[in-house]
Protein backbone atom coordinates (compact mmCIF):
# COMPACT_ATOMS: atom_id res chain seq x y z
CA UNK A 1 0.00 0.00 0.00
CA UNK A 2 1.38 3.45 -0.83
CA UNK A 3 2.70 5.55 2.06
CA UNK A 4 0.00 7.59 3.74
CA UNK A 5 0.55 10.93 5.36
CA UNK A 6 0.65 10.81 9.14
CA UNK A 7 -2.43 12.91 9.69
CA UNK A 8 -4.47 10.59 7.44
CA UNK A 9 -3.51 7.53 9.44
CA UNK A 10 -4.12 9.24 12.76
CA UNK A 11 -7.55 10.47 11.65
CA UNK A 12 -8.66 6.99 10.61
CA UNK A 13 -7.27 5.30 13.73
CA UNK A 14 -8.90 7.80 16.07
CA UNK A 15 -12.14 7.50 14.11
CA UNK A 16 -12.17 3.71 14.52
CA UNK A 17 -11.28 3.79 18.22
CA UNK A 18 -13.86 6.43 19.11
CA UNK A 19 -16.69 4.87 17.10
CA UNK A 20 -16.11 1.29 18.31
CA UNK A 21 -16.77 0.02 14.82
CA UNK A 22 -14.79 -2.62 12.93
CA UNK A 23 -11.62 -1.84 11.04
CA UNK A 24 -11.89 -2.16 7.27
CA UNK A 25 -12.01 -5.86 6.50
CA UNK A 26 -13.35 -7.03 9.87
CA UNK A 27 -16.81 -8.42 10.53
CA UNK A 28 -19.58 -5.89 11.17
CA UNK A 29 -21.86 -6.43 14.16
CA UNK A 30 -25.22 -4.75 14.75
CA UNK A 31 -26.44 -2.50 16.19
CA UNK A 32 -23.66 -0.34 14.75
CA UNK A 33 -22.95 3.11 16.22
CA UNK A 34 -21.30 5.76 14.08
CA UNK A 35 -20.63 9.50 14.18
CA UNK A 36 -21.21 11.30 10.88
CA UNK A 37 -19.48 14.47 9.71
CA UNK A 38 -22.26 16.58 11.23
CA UNK A 39 -21.20 15.27 14.64
CA UNK A 40 -24.42 13.26 14.96
CA UNK A 41 -24.37 9.88 16.70
CA UNK A 42 -26.28 7.47 14.50
CA UNK A 43 -27.31 3.89 15.24
CA UNK A 44 -27.69 1.37 12.42
CA UNK A 45 -29.82 -1.50 13.73
CA UNK A 46 -29.42 -3.87 10.77
CA UNK A 47 -27.40 -4.16 7.52
CA UNK A 48 -28.14 -1.42 4.99
CA UNK A 49 -29.88 -2.84 1.92
CA UNK A 50 -31.37 0.36 0.47
CA UNK A 51 -29.67 3.72 -0.14
CA UNK A 52 -30.96 7.14 -1.18
CA UNK A 53 -27.99 9.42 -1.96
CA UNK A 54 -29.34 12.94 -2.47
CA UNK A 55 -26.37 14.89 -3.82
CA UNK A 56 -23.59 14.37 -6.32
CA UNK A 57 -20.93 13.62 -3.72
CA UNK A 58 -23.07 10.91 -2.15
CA UNK A 59 -23.86 9.38 -5.53
CA UNK A 60 -20.18 9.37 -6.43
CA UNK A 61 -19.19 7.50 -3.28
CA UNK A 62 -21.98 4.95 -3.70
CA UNK A 63 -20.85 4.36 -7.29
CA UNK A 64 -17.17 4.19 -6.36
CA UNK A 65 -17.89 1.66 -3.61
CA UNK A 66 -19.88 -0.51 -6.05
CA UNK A 67 -23.11 -0.19 -4.08
CA UNK A 68 -25.34 1.10 -6.90
CA UNK A 69 -27.40 -2.08 -6.66
CA UNK A 70 -28.62 -0.86 -3.26
CA UNK A 71 -29.71 2.56 -4.55
CA UNK A 72 -33.51 2.94 -4.64
CA UNK A 73 -33.67 6.66 -5.55
CA UNK A 74 -31.47 9.70 -6.27
CA UNK A 75 -31.85 13.46 -6.59
CA UNK A 76 -33.00 14.58 -10.04
CA UNK A 77 -29.77 16.42 -10.92
CA UNK A 78 -27.79 13.19 -11.26
CA UNK A 79 -29.42 12.29 -14.58
CA UNK A 80 -27.84 15.40 -16.11
CA UNK A 81 -24.27 14.71 -15.08
CA UNK A 82 -22.07 13.01 -17.63
CA UNK A 83 -19.66 11.71 -14.98
CA UNK A 84 -22.40 9.60 -13.39
CA UNK A 85 -22.73 5.89 -14.25
CA UNK A 86 -25.73 4.94 -16.41
CA UNK A 87 -27.15 2.81 -13.59
CA UNK A 88 -27.44 5.87 -11.33
CA UNK A 89 -29.18 7.89 -14.05
CA UNK A 90 -31.90 5.23 -14.36
CA UNK A 91 -32.94 5.41 -10.71
CA UNK A 92 -36.22 7.02 -9.55
CA UNK A 93 -35.83 10.64 -8.44
CA UNK A 94 -36.94 12.43 -5.28
CA UNK A 95 -36.66 16.07 -6.37
CA UNK A 96 -33.68 18.41 -6.19
CA UNK A 97 -30.84 17.72 -3.77
CA UNK A 98 -31.37 21.12 -2.14
CA UNK A 99 -35.13 20.59 -1.58
CA UNK A 100 -36.00 16.87 -1.71
CA UNK A 101 -39.58 15.60 -1.80
CA UNK A 102 -39.91 14.04 1.65
CA UNK A 103 -43.30 12.48 0.91
CA UNK A 104 -41.77 10.72 -2.09
CA UNK A 105 -38.84 9.53 0.03
CA UNK A 106 -41.31 8.14 2.56
CA UNK A 107 -43.27 6.29 -0.11
CA UNK A 108 -40.12 4.79 -1.64
CA UNK A 109 -38.96 3.68 1.80
CA UNK A 110 -42.20 1.79 2.52
CA UNK A 111 -42.25 -1.99 2.43
CA UNK A 112 -45.86 -3.01 2.72
CA UNK A 113 -47.42 -1.09 5.59
CA UNK A 114 -44.18 -0.06 7.31
CA UNK A 115 -40.57 1.00 6.78
CA UNK A 116 -37.94 -1.63 7.52
CA UNK A 117 -34.85 0.05 9.09
CA UNK A 118 -32.52 -1.19 6.35
CA UNK A 119 -32.59 2.14 4.49
CA UNK A 120 -29.99 4.92 4.62
CA UNK A 121 -30.23 8.46 3.26
CA UNK A 122 -26.86 10.15 2.59
CA UNK A 123 -26.68 13.94 2.42
CA UNK A 124 -24.40 16.84 3.44
CA UNK A 125 -23.46 17.61 7.07
CA UNK A 126 -24.26 21.36 7.18
CA UNK A 127 -26.59 22.08 10.09
CA UNK A 128 -27.52 25.56 8.85
CA UNK A 129 -28.80 24.38 5.44
CA UNK A 130 -32.15 22.72 4.77
CA UNK A 131 -30.35 19.93 2.91
CA UNK A 132 -28.08 19.20 5.91
CA UNK A 133 -28.32 15.90 7.78
CA UNK A 134 -30.05 17.27 10.89
CA UNK A 135 -32.76 19.29 9.03
CA UNK A 136 -33.38 16.36 6.66
CA UNK A 137 -33.65 13.91 9.55
CA UNK A 138 -36.11 16.24 11.28
CA UNK A 139 -38.20 16.55 8.11
CA UNK A 140 -38.39 12.74 7.95
CA UNK A 141 -39.34 12.22 11.61
CA UNK A 142 -42.90 11.21 10.70
CA UNK A 143 -41.46 8.35 8.65
CA UNK A 144 -39.89 6.08 11.24
CA UNK A 145 -36.82 3.96 10.54
CA UNK A 146 -35.19 6.10 7.80
CA UNK A 147 -31.61 6.68 8.95
CA UNK A 148 -29.91 9.88 7.78
CA UNK A 149 -26.15 10.58 7.70
CA UNK A 150 -24.23 13.62 6.50
CA UNK A 151 -20.79 13.52 4.87
CA UNK A 152 -18.87 16.26 3.03
CA UNK A 153 -16.77 14.01 0.76
CA UNK A 154 -14.76 16.86 -0.78
CA UNK A 155 -12.02 17.78 1.70
CA UNK A 156 -8.57 16.13 1.48
CA UNK A 157 -8.16 16.31 5.27
CA UNK A 158 -11.33 14.26 6.02
CA UNK A 159 -11.72 12.05 2.95
CA UNK A 160 -10.05 9.00 4.52
CA UNK A 161 -12.23 9.12 7.61
CA UNK A 162 -15.47 9.58 5.66
CA UNK A 163 -14.77 6.85 3.10
CA UNK A 164 -13.78 4.47 5.90
CA UNK A 165 -17.09 5.07 7.66
CA UNK A 166 -19.17 4.71 4.51
CA UNK A 167 -17.32 1.58 3.48
CA UNK A 168 -18.39 0.01 6.78
CA UNK A 169 -21.94 1.41 6.63
CA UNK A 170 -22.53 0.08 3.12
CA UNK A 171 -20.66 -3.21 3.70
CA UNK A 172 -18.16 -2.26 1.02
CA UNK A 173 -15.00 -2.33 3.10
CA UNK A 174 -12.80 -3.90 0.44
CA UNK A 175 -13.88 -1.31 -2.14
CA UNK A 176 -13.29 1.51 0.35
CA UNK A 177 -9.80 0.22 1.11
CA UNK A 178 -8.96 -0.04 -2.61
CA UNK A 179 -10.19 3.49 -3.31
CA UNK A 180 -8.26 4.95 -0.36
CA UNK A 181 -5.10 3.18 -1.49
CA UNK A 182 -5.49 4.82 -4.93
CA UNK A 183 -6.49 8.19 -3.43
CA UNK A 184 -3.65 8.28 -0.90
CA UNK A 185 -1.19 7.26 -3.57
CA UNK A 186 -2.00 10.39 -5.57
CA UNK A 187 -2.11 12.57 -2.46
CA UNK A 188 1.43 11.48 -1.72
CA UNK A 189 2.48 12.01 -5.33
CA UNK A 190 1.12 15.57 -5.31
CA UNK A 191 2.87 16.32 -2.03
CA UNK A 192 6.15 14.95 -3.39
CA UNK A 193 5.82 16.87 -6.67
CA UNK A 194 5.48 20.29 -4.99
CA UNK A 195 7.73 19.78 -1.97
CA UNK A 196 10.38 22.48 -1.56
CA UNK A 197 8.95 24.79 -4.21
CA UNK A 198 8.11 28.47 -3.64
CA UNK A 199 4.33 28.79 -3.10
CA UNK A 200 2.56 31.15 -5.53
CA UNK A 201 -0.10 33.64 -4.42
CA UNK A 202 -3.45 32.51 -5.83
CA UNK A 203 -6.77 34.24 -6.44
CA UNK A 204 -9.75 31.93 -7.03
CA UNK A 205 -13.01 33.38 -8.38
CA UNK A 206 -15.99 31.03 -8.21
CA UNK A 207 -19.24 30.85 -10.13
CA UNK A 208 -19.06 34.48 -11.26
CA UNK A 209 -22.31 35.12 -13.11
CA UNK A 210 -21.81 38.78 -13.92
CA UNK A 211 -20.93 39.96 -10.41
CA UNK A 212 -19.76 43.54 -10.30
CA UNK A 213 -16.10 44.33 -9.72
CA UNK A 214 -16.96 45.46 -6.21
CA UNK A 215 -18.32 42.09 -5.07
CA UNK A 216 -16.48 39.24 -6.77
CA UNK A 217 -17.19 35.78 -5.28
CA UNK A 218 -14.08 34.07 -3.91
CA UNK A 219 -13.10 31.49 -1.29
CA UNK A 220 -12.11 32.03 2.32
CA UNK A 221 -10.57 30.06 5.15
CA UNK A 222 -12.43 26.86 5.99
CA UNK A 223 -14.08 26.26 2.62
CA UNK A 224 -13.39 23.02 0.75
CA UNK A 225 -11.73 24.76 -2.20
CA UNK A 226 -9.62 26.89 0.14
CA UNK A 227 -8.27 23.68 1.70
CA UNK A 228 -7.69 22.13 -1.71
CA UNK A 229 -5.82 25.24 -2.86
CA UNK A 230 -3.63 24.99 0.21
CA UNK A 231 -3.04 21.26 -0.26
CA UNK A 232 -2.00 21.96 -3.87
CA UNK A 233 0.66 24.35 -2.59
CA UNK A 234 -1.02 27.68 -3.27
CA UNK A 235 -1.28 30.66 -0.92
CA UNK A 236 -4.81 32.01 -1.14
CA UNK A 237 -4.84 35.82 -1.15
CA UNK A 238 -8.08 35.61 0.91
CA UNK A 239 -6.49 33.54 3.68
CA UNK A 240 -6.86 36.34 6.24
CA UNK A 241 -10.57 36.83 5.48
CA UNK A 242 -12.77 35.14 8.08
CA UNK A 243 -15.70 34.44 5.73
CA UNK A 244 -15.85 31.13 3.88
CA UNK A 245 -17.45 32.75 0.82
CA UNK A 246 -16.16 36.32 0.75
CA UNK A 247 -17.03 38.97 -1.84
CA UNK A 248 -13.94 40.97 -2.76
CA UNK A 249 -13.21 44.10 -4.76
CA UNK A 250 -11.18 43.83 -7.94
CA UNK A 251 -9.09 46.82 -6.88
CA UNK A 252 -8.09 44.85 -3.76
CA UNK A 253 -7.17 41.84 -5.92
CA UNK A 254 -4.86 44.01 -8.02
CA UNK A 255 -3.13 45.25 -4.86
CA UNK A 256 -2.65 41.68 -3.64
CA UNK A 257 -0.98 40.95 -7.00
CA UNK A 258 -1.61 37.18 -7.31
CA UNK A 259 0.76 34.97 -9.29
CA UNK A 260 -2.10 32.76 -10.52
CA UNK A 261 -5.75 33.60 -11.20
CA UNK A 262 -8.32 30.80 -11.46
CA UNK A 263 -11.94 31.25 -12.54
CA UNK A 264 -13.96 28.20 -11.52
CA UNK A 265 -17.02 27.59 -13.69
CA UNK A 266 -19.76 24.98 -13.37
CA UNK A 267 -20.78 22.54 -16.07
CA UNK A 268 -23.10 19.51 -16.13
CA UNK A 269 -20.82 17.78 -18.61
CA UNK A 270 -17.25 16.58 -18.17
CA UNK A 271 -15.42 19.78 -18.99
CA UNK A 272 -15.85 21.52 -22.33
CA UNK A 273 -15.44 20.67 -25.99
CA UNK A 274 -11.99 21.41 -27.37
CA UNK A 275 -11.64 24.17 -29.90
CA UNK A 276 -12.60 25.18 -32.43
CA UNK A 277 -15.99 25.06 -30.72
CA UNK A 278 -18.67 27.22 -29.11
CA UNK A 279 -17.29 26.16 -25.73
CA UNK A 280 -13.88 27.44 -26.75
CA UNK A 281 -15.35 30.80 -27.75
CA UNK A 282 -17.21 31.05 -24.42
CA UNK A 283 -14.07 30.22 -22.42
CA UNK A 284 -12.03 32.76 -24.34
CA UNK A 285 -14.62 35.44 -23.52
CA UNK A 286 -14.54 34.52 -19.83
CA UNK A 287 -10.77 34.75 -19.70
CA UNK A 288 -10.65 37.96 -21.72
CA UNK A 289 -13.15 39.58 -19.34
CA UNK A 290 -10.63 39.11 -16.53
CA UNK A 291 -7.70 40.27 -18.65
CA UNK A 292 -9.53 43.47 -19.60
CA UNK A 293 -10.40 44.57 -16.06
CA UNK A 294 -8.95 47.88 -14.82
CA UNK A 295 -5.36 47.44 -13.65
CA UNK A 296 -5.19 43.81 -14.77
CA UNK A 297 -2.13 44.40 -16.93
CA UNK A 298 -0.06 45.18 -13.81
CA UNK A 299 -0.87 41.85 -12.07
CA UNK A 300 1.82 39.18 -12.10
CA UNK A 301 -0.65 36.48 -13.18
CA UNK A 302 -1.68 38.48 -16.23
CA UNK A 303 1.86 39.49 -17.14
CA UNK A 304 2.94 35.85 -17.12
CA UNK A 305 -0.14 34.41 -18.84
CA UNK A 306 -1.26 32.48 -15.73
CA UNK A 307 -5.00 33.21 -15.87
CA UNK A 308 -7.17 30.11 -16.25
CA UNK A 309 -10.79 29.04 -16.50
CA UNK A 310 -11.24 25.68 -14.77
CA UNK A 311 -14.13 23.21 -14.54
CA UNK A 312 -15.37 23.38 -10.96
CA UNK A 313 -17.15 20.03 -10.80
CA UNK A 314 -13.86 18.25 -10.08
CA UNK A 315 -13.54 20.01 -6.72
CA UNK A 316 -16.71 18.77 -4.98
CA UNK A 317 -16.68 15.04 -4.42
CA UNK A 318 -14.55 11.95 -4.69
CA UNK A 319 -12.92 13.40 -7.80
CA UNK A 320 -11.62 16.37 -5.77
CA UNK A 321 -8.18 14.76 -5.91
CA UNK A 322 -8.37 15.47 -9.65
CA UNK A 323 -9.09 19.14 -8.94
CA UNK A 324 -6.17 19.28 -6.49
CA UNK A 325 -3.89 17.77 -9.13
CA UNK A 326 -4.98 20.37 -11.70
CA UNK A 327 -4.38 23.15 -9.17
CA UNK A 328 -0.93 21.78 -8.31
CA UNK A 329 -0.01 21.60 -12.00
CA UNK A 330 -1.21 25.18 -12.59
CA UNK A 331 0.68 26.43 -9.54
CA UNK A 332 3.84 24.48 -10.43
CA UNK A 333 3.96 23.88 -14.22
CA UNK A 334 7.20 21.89 -13.94
CA UNK A 335 5.73 19.46 -11.38
CA UNK A 336 5.73 15.85 -12.55
CA UNK A 337 1.97 15.41 -12.47
CA UNK A 338 -0.56 14.27 -15.08
CA UNK A 339 -4.02 15.40 -13.90
CA UNK A 340 -5.71 14.07 -17.04
CA UNK A 341 -4.39 10.57 -16.35
CA UNK A 342 -5.61 10.78 -12.76
CA UNK A 343 -9.06 11.73 -14.01
CA UNK A 344 -9.09 8.88 -16.53
CA UNK A 345 -8.30 6.43 -13.74
CA UNK A 346 -10.99 7.96 -11.54
CA UNK A 347 -13.68 7.64 -14.20
CA UNK A 348 -12.59 4.09 -14.94
CA UNK A 349 -13.18 3.26 -11.28
CA UNK A 350 -16.63 4.82 -11.63
CA UNK A 351 -17.34 2.69 -14.74
CA UNK A 352 -17.59 5.87 -16.81
CA UNK A 353 -15.77 6.24 -20.12
CA UNK A 354 -13.39 9.18 -20.33
CA UNK A 355 -14.68 11.50 -23.09
CA UNK A 356 -12.05 12.30 -25.67
CA UNK A 357 -12.01 15.82 -27.09
CA UNK A 358 -12.90 17.48 -23.77
CA UNK A 359 -10.88 19.87 -21.63
CA UNK A 360 -11.12 20.75 -17.93
CA UNK A 361 -9.13 23.97 -18.12
CA UNK A 362 -8.57 26.83 -20.52
CA UNK A 363 -6.13 27.60 -21.96
CA UNK A 364 -4.69 24.11 -21.97
CA UNK A 365 -1.21 23.75 -20.57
Amino acid sequence: MPRKTCWSCIAVILCIVMMHIPVLGEEINYPLNITDSAGRNVTIVMPIQRIIPINTNANEVVSMLKAVDKVVAVDEDEAKKSEMPKEIKKKPTIGKWSSPDYEMIGKIAMKGDSIVPDILLITYPEADKQYGAQPVAKALESFENITVVGFKLSRPETMNEEITKLGILLDRQKEAEEYLEWYDGYKDKIEDAIRGKTPPKVYVEIWNKGSGLGALPSIGRGSAIYNQTKFAGGVNICEDIAEMSPKVEWEWVTKMNPDVIVSLQSTDNIGWEKGPSQDNIMLEKMRNEILSRPGASAISAVKNGRVYVVSGSQFYGLDSIVGVAYFAKLFYPDAELDPEQIYKEYLERMDVKYPEGRILLYPEE
